[in-house]
């Protein structure tokens, strides 16, 4: 079997299967892109739906009735290499909160269909274009899990699957695949194994080295945002614009010595200098948010203050 990509990438299959097994396939697979190919585009299976065909996309408030009408054309397209279209999140919570997302998740059958790169790529394009086609007042976060990544993550109790089964409704479910996993789920069939146990306790340090990564990050947006405006005022003064290790100088020599510029300025420059460099360098391994926030707000004044600058510099020259 191929190397499990992201969730919701759908990557070519490469397990090892019986020549027989392989015919049957290709077999499906050239039947499947038969249809598909058809250029009328006409439904193939009935289709759970109360949209009625005319009504402008933009028209559709309700998360359910833009889940159902998009749910709808997704099937009209794909149709058999669709297992299920489900409508999961927020919506399905009663959490729903203004300027949230719609959550589909779409399962494709990778498990009868050979997934080749044409057919990955055709989907991917014709995914595209309805997406691209069909404006909805609200925004769609569509996923598309494969069938096999959706049934080993089940098996394995993936927390995830649980709670999509859980909380999510089928809105396309050909042949009646997702209503019977939410009575199994219901009646404790679906467990989690030790394996998902110990998976999911070993992303809990990925997460927080991740959020510890992000706050050290902030202080690289801090220090360029105190960089330009240096730099924006002093090009304002008719001056070359130093590397950042030298704005102070130029800083203090141009400004400060005419009583243009205070130097608390300067020393919040240095400091901020000091310990991104730091971090860069790896000298500095942590921080706190609450230092961050700190620096944002000493940054935040350095910029009105150069913004100031500028404003004088451009009234005196009589620009």
């Amino acid at each position: 079997m191929a190397k499990k990509g992201k969730r919701g990438k759908l990557k070519v299959q490469t397990k090892r299967i019986s020549g027989k097994d392989l015919e049957k396939r290709k077999k499906i697979t050239e039947e499947v892109k038969a249809v598909l190919e058809k250029k009328d585009d006409k439904i193939v299976f009935d289709v759970k739906s109360s949209i009625h065909p005319t009504k402008p996309t933009m028209q559709l408030k309700s998360e359910k009735e833009i889940a159902l009408d998009f749910a709808t054309k997704v099937y009209q397209r794909f149709n058999m290499i669709i297992k299920s279209v489900i409508l999961f999140g927020s919506v399905m919570k009663n959490a729903t909160k203004r300027g949230s997302d719609v959550d589909i998740i779409i399962l494709v059958d990778d498990c009868s269909i050979n997934w080749d790169q044409e057919l990955v790529s055709w989907y991917r394009e014709e995914m595209g274009k309805i997406i691209a086609q069909n404006r909805y007042s609200k925004s769609l976060h569509i996923n598309t899990i494969r069938l096999s990544t959706w049934w080993e993550e089940m098996l394995r109790g993936e927390p995830l699957i649980a709670n999509i089964i859980r909380y999510g409704e089928a809105l396309v479910d050909f042949g009646g695949f997702f209503s019977p996993l939410k009575f199994l789920l219901q009646k404790g069939k679906i467990n989690a194994t030790n394996e998902a146990i110990f998976s999911t306790i070993q992303r809990a340090p990925l997460h927080l080295a991740r959020s510890r990564s992000s706050i050290l990050g902030a202080m690289e947006g801090i220090y360029w945002a105190m960089v330009d405006s240096a730099h924006a005022a002093l090009i304002t003064a008719k001056q070359v614009p130093p590397s950042p290790e030298y704005i102070t100088d130029l800083l203090e020599s141009v400004f400060v010595k005419n009583r243009m510029l205070d130097r608390k300025y300067l020393e919040w420059y240095k400091q901020v200098y000091e310990l991104t460099h730091g971090i860069l360098h790896g000298d500095v391994k942590t921080i706190k948010a609450q230092e961050v926030e700190f620096w944002y707000e000493k940054a935040d004044k350095f910029v009105e203050e150069m913004t100031t600058l500028i404003k004088k510099l451009i009234s005196m020259n009589g620009e």
